[in-house]
């Protein structure tokens, strides 16, 4: 929007000039105030969440495919969505009145609830659970069947690892499937573990042209009996070389196993420090192929055209602007990445003449807590210019406008992790330390990033163990919505330079919220 010329936009810039005199790590906090003075979105009024829903009917069909189906509920604007829950555990997000579970197993038991939502986000209690056994429908469920004898076979290892390079940031490693009942592979770099997948196959998308990376990769079977590591893959995009090394008298199976994480699709990662008593209230995966737009947005509120924190990206607006000619979100099936790069020539103007494009994605307007635990799962972005977040913003304006940044992270900084909390008090910004987090180069491994969040007490973690805590009676308590995104420039981390990597990205396993019973 336009804030127009004159004595409106003196008065204006002055009041920016004016704020911008605090700590630089307390500018993004400062500069809202200046735009929710002149810039507000209206909230929704709707406050009426639909009816339970009734006529849940589950069928299975074959032994590996189910399908719910259920009766459209009543709402006094209309229902927009319905989320589907799974053994007491949200599972999938639909826009239909069913759904089609491709994923269970033969010869199992599965309970399925709905709730269904309208688009101010209010929902309704989940209705009766129904269940059914696969092999047949819900109205003649038969009895589970007896577990099955564990398989203690020996699993063989997967042979023949070859790459297939991309690009200087990109390869795919591929290798044979070991015959037998095969769940997964345990991928892992340098000896660091990076992924478990399903197929024989592993896109990596974070790797610095000229260097080499060596990869191995272990089979397991559903009863997670582990086979021998295969040998390992060296790969150098610079040169499309890929070589293999013998690796039977490396680092025993057994302790390279032990890094193995749990599974994309378990409901706590092992590194989570989720409390006692919270319900997961939401939660994106990752798993599919694009963005959910149920739960995201591609801009923060204010739009892409205010420039923060004298950052230089341009945050392309996935969802409202397709066309834009770049996409900074990537998935994979099992993580999406918010890449930064330098704005092409011919999108220069369209950016604002920024000159970098990046990505950021927020939950307002769509999901809102109020106290409790949030988490996300990532690798981080190193480099100089570089300052990737994960935080909570107010969802409603306000004199107070707090923020809580659950981590923040500075490029060219990589063994630190920042916490911090900003909010106003009588029109003047207030804001804790930015604590520190020190440890290893958070940009080498995933690593958990999560905060707790309760009545006068903000607790921050990292890797499931406590790092900082704030108490004061300062803390929030309002409704607040979830943001993360990747910065390029700005007071804080400065510019890149010439040994700032492009395409920078900012990998994300998950991203969940919990809250109290």
């Amino acid at each position: 929007m336009s804030f127009g010329a004159g004595q409106d936009n003196q008065l204006l810039q002055t009041e920016i000039k004016m704020r911008f005199t605090d700590n630089a790590r307390c500018l993004k906090a400062c500069l809202l105030t200046c735009l929710f003075t002149v810039y507000t979105i209206p909230a929704y009024a709707d406050n009426q969440p639909p009816s339970v829903i009734n006529g849940v009917t589950v069928t299975a069909i074959g032994d590996t495919t189910v399908r719910v189906t259920w009766h459209k509920p009543w709402d006094d604007v209309g229902v927009y969505g319905y989320n589907v829950y799974r053994n007491g555990s949200y599972y999938a997000t639909t826009f239909d009145t069913n759904f089609v579970d491709r994923d269970v197993a033969a010869n199992s038991e599965y309970r399925y609830g709905v709730v269904g939502f309208d688009r101010a986000k209010n929902f309704s209690t989940i209705s009766s659970e129904v269940t059914v056994a696969t092999g047949g429908s819900n109205e003649a469920a038969p009895p589970p069947p007896a577990p099955a004898p564990a398989n203690n076979a020996a699993v063989n290892r997967p042979e023949g690892l070859f790459a297939e390079i991309q690009n200087g940031n990109e390869a795919i490693i591929k290798w044979r499937a070991p015959a037998g009942d095969i769940k997964g592979y345990n991928v892992f770099r340098n000896g660091g573990y990076m992924a478990s997948v399903a197929s024989p196959e592993y896109r990596d998308q974070s790797m610095n042209w000229g260097e080499d990376y060596n990869y191995m990769v272990i089979a397991y079977n559903q009863t997670d009996t582990f086979s021998e590591k295969s040998d390992i893959l060296t790969v150098n995009t610079a040169n499309g070389s890929s070589s293999t090394t013998d690796n039977s008298n490396t680092t025993s199976v057994e302790s390279v196993n032990e890094q193995r994480s749990v599974p994309q699709d378990d409901a706590i990662s092992a590194n989570s420090s989720v409390p006692d008593g919270y319900n997961l209230v939401f939660s994106d995966e990752f798993n599919s192929y694009s963005l959910d737009t149920s739960k995201w947005n591609s801009s923060y509120r204010w739009g892409p055209g205010w420039i923060i924190n004298g950052e230089k990206q341009y945050y392309v607006d996935r969802i409202n602007n397709p066309d834009f000619g770049h996409s900074p979100f990537e998935f994979d099936g099992n993580h999406m990445t918010i890449s930064a790069i330098r704005t092409p020539d011919h999108l220069r103007s369209s950016a604002n003449w920024q000159p970098y494009l990046s990505g950021a994605l927020t939950t307002y307007n769509k999901f809102k807590m109020r106290y409790g635990y949030v988490e996300m799962r990532a690798k981080l972005p190193k480099g100089r210019g570089l300052w990737s977040a994960f935080w909570l913003l107010h969802q409603n304006d306000n004199d107070r406008r707090p923020e809580i940044d659950v981590m923040e992270y500075i490029g060219d900084k990589p063994n630190t992790i920042y916490n911090t909390y900003h909010y106003y008090e009588n029109w003047n910004l207030r804001s804790t330390p930015s604590y520190e987090v020190p440890g290893e180069d958070f940009s080498q491994n995933f690593h958990t990033y999560g905060m707790r969040w309760e009545p006068g007490k903000i607790t921050w973690y990292v890797d499931g163990v406590e790092r900082n805590v704030h108490n004061d009676g300062n803390v929030s308590w309002e409704d607040m919505y979830l943001l993360v995104n990747l910065a390029v420039g700005g007071w804080w981390p400065g510019d890149p330079d010439g040994n700032t990597s492009f395409p920078a990205r900012y990998q994300i396993d998950y991203i969940r919220a919990y809250q109290k019973n």
